[in-house]
């Protein structure tokens, strides 16, 4: 949990205001040795392109974080499309939302929960 803070603080020194929560094992405690630390960085300046935003977001000094690298209009995206993903990060341990995104991804995915039937047919009208 200490190294997975310490990475948060280093990438916010990197790109200023982030959104940073632990996932996968380490966040639901069935974590074991050989386990790395996912966590996933939200930050408006990481590229567009997905394979630099992995540079951006990488670290020598947190061999064991893997880096899950999502500018907030991708959250976005995956929210509305009810990816696992946001599942995950919406359950998982927040080590800082400088962006207050966390809220907004909650708000997301329920408003496409209750939209999702009507959205399911071609003439239906999404509101």
């Amino acid at each position: 949990m200490k190294q997975a803070e310490s990475y948060a603080e280093e990438i916010a020194k990197r790109l200023g205001p982030i959104t940073a929560v632990i996932i996968g094992s380490t966040s639901r405690g069935d974590f074991n040795a050989w386990s790395d630390i996912d966590v996933v960085i939200i930050s408006p300046k990481l590229p567009e392109n997905p394979l630099r935003r992995l540079d951006a977001v990488s670290s020598t000094s947190h061999p064991d974080v893997e880096p899950i690298p999502l500018r907030p209009q991708d959250a976005e995206r995956l929210a509305r499309k009810k990816a696992p993903v946001i599942t995950e990060i919406i359950q998982g341990i927040i080590l800082r939302d400088d962006l207050s995104i966390i809220p907004k991804l909650k708000k997301w995915q329920q408003k496409e929960n209750i939209k999702q039937p009507m959205s399911q047919t071609s003439h239906g009208r999404g509101s």
